[in-house]
C-alpha cells in the first residue's frame, strides 16, 4: 500500500532543497490567491516529509511552520491525482481523529491539490481550510489545481538556478556540466514563459543595466514585492541565478523601475562608489 513515506517520493522531495528553506515569500502569493478564490481564512501550500508537513507559505496560520503527518489531510492529499476535499471534517470517517479538528483550530472544511513534478511525484500541496462545513465548485477546483502546478513549475525553475549556481561556482574549468547545467536553466525558463507573449508588452529586454539590450523580450520575470521586468532569456537567467526568489511573472506584474534602481544602487556601492 503507498503511503506518504514512500522511497521515490521522499527522494524526489529532497530533490528540490525546498524542506526548511528561508522564507522568502516566494508562494506567499499561490496561498493568498488560494484563500480568496474559496474564501476561507486559512490557505497553505505545504511539503510533505517523513514525519511533518512543513509550511513553505502560511497565509492565516501566524507562527506555523509545520505540523504533524497524521492521516487524513495533506499526508493522504499526496496520495491520489486529483482534488481531495474534506467538506466536513466532524463527520468525515478520514478526518474524525485528526488533531487540526478535534483540537483548539476546529478545522472543518480542506481541499487540497497535489504539488506534481514532471516524473510524477507529488511533493506536498496547494490547500485551503475553514472552520465551517464547506463545498467546491468545479471552477475552484481548477483553479487550485492551477495554482498547484505554479508551485511545481517555480520548484523546476528553482531547481535549475541552484543548479547553474554550483555549475558556476564549482565547476568553472569543466565547460561540459556548466554548459549542461546553464542549458537546462535556458530550457526550463523557455519552457515556462512559452504562453507569456501573448498579450502586449515590449519588443526588447529591459533589463540591459550598462546599456541597451537589444535582445527580443522572451520572459516575463517578478519578485514577491511586485516588481516585474520584461527580459531576454540571457538575462532573466542572471536575475533568477542571483535573486533566489525572483519567478516568472504573468503579464500584469509591474514595477521594473524599482528593481532597476536597487540593482543600480548594488553594483556602484555606498556614495556612489563602484
Amino acid at each position: 500500500m503507498l503511503t506518504h513515506t514512500d522511497a521515490e517520493r521522499l527522494s524526489a522531495v529532497r530533490r528540490y532543497h525546498i524542506l526548511d528553506a528561508p522564507a522568502d515569500g516566494s508562494f506567499d502569493n499561490v496561498a493568498r490567491v488560494a484563500a480568496q478564490v474559496f474564501d476561507t481564512p486559512i490557505a497553505t501550500v505545504t511539503i510533505v516529509d517523513v514525519d511533518r508537513v512543513w509550511f513553505a507559505a502560511c497565509h492565516g496560520l501566524e507562527g506555523v511552520t509545520q505540523i504533524g503527518t497524521e492521516p487524513g489531510l495533506c499526508a493522504s492529499a499526496v496520495l491520489q491525482d486529483g482534488v481531495y476535499v474534506v467538506n466536513d471534517g466532524a463527520v468525515d470517517p478520514r478526518t474524525l481523529d485528526h488533531p487540526l479538528v478535534r483540537g483548539d483550530l476546529g478545522l472543518r472544511f480542506y481541499a487540497a491539490a497535489p504539488i506534481t513534478t514532471g516524473d510524477g511525484h507529488r511533493l506536498g500541496t496547494v490547500n485551503v481550510i475553514d472552520r465551517e462545513p464547506r463545498e467546491v465548485t468545479d471552477a475552484q477546483v481548477a483553479t487550485l489545481t492551477a495554482l498547484a502546478g505554479i508551485v511545481a513549475d517555480q520548484l523546476e525553475l528553482r531547481l535549475a538556478a541552484i543548479q547553474a549556481v554550483r555549475a558556476e561556482r564549482g565547476l568553472d574549468q569543466i565547460p561540459g556540466p556548466r554548459s549542461t547545467a546553464s542549458a537546462k536553466l535556458t530550457g526550463q525558463l523557455r519552457h515556462l514563459a512559452a504562453n507569456h507573449l501573448d498579450g502586449e508588452h515590449p519588443q526588447v529586454c529591459g533589463l540591459g543595466l550598462s546599456g541597451p539590450c537589444d535582445q527580443p523580450v522572451e520572459v516575463k520575470i517578478a519578485d514577491p514585492w511586485g516588481d516585474s521586468a520584461w527580459a531576454c532569456i540571457r538575462h532573466a537567467e542572471d536575475i533568477i541565478i542571483n535573486e533566489r526568489s525572483t519567478f516568472i511573472a504573468d503579464q500584469n506584474h509591474n514595477g521594473l523601475e524599482r528593481y532597476l534602481r536597487r540593482v543600480e544602487r548594488r553594483s556602484t556601492g555606498p556614495a556612489g562608489t563602484s
